[in-house]
């Protein structure tokens, strides 16, 4: 089975909640054949998160999913080179969707992530996202 070809944008504006940002996302599969989102991490130090999920984007459709993200930064200043992984199933195997980020700090050092490269590795040679 060929790789996914999924994309993915960040939607609206983050929300606090308790000491992160809830950020929302969607997430579109062009393709016939449905996709299992499984687990979603933010692994960068200033923008982190991580969240399980169960989610199934089918085929020629989309969803949304929130992930709650810890921010590090100033007010007015940039991140550069954070990403949003996704695991997801398709058909019999695993694969990441690396989405590569920059992420704007605004107000209060509310995130505003802008998608920079969308990017996917076959899973299963290692246990991590």
């Amino acid at each position: 089975m060929n790789a996914p070809r999924l994309s993915i944008e960040p939607l609206g504006i983050a929300k606090r909640d308790g000491d992160g940002w809830r950020t929302t996302w969607r997430v579109a599969n062009p393709d016939p054949e449905s996709v299992r989102i499984v687990a979603v991490v933010a692994p960068h130090s200033q923008f982190r998160g991580e969240t399980s999920l169960d989610r199934e984007v089918r085929g020629k459709g989309s969803t949304q999913f929130s992930l709650v993200v810890q921010t590090m930064g100033a007010a007015g200043s940039e991140i550069e080179n954070a990403f949003v992984i996704l695991l997801v199933q398709h058909g019999d195997g695993r694969w990441r969707i690396l989405v590569r980020l920059r992420v704007a700090l605004e107000e209060a050092s509310r995130p505003r992530p802008r998608v920079e490269s969308v990017t996917v590795q076959r899973g299963g040679f290692s246990g991590e996202l």
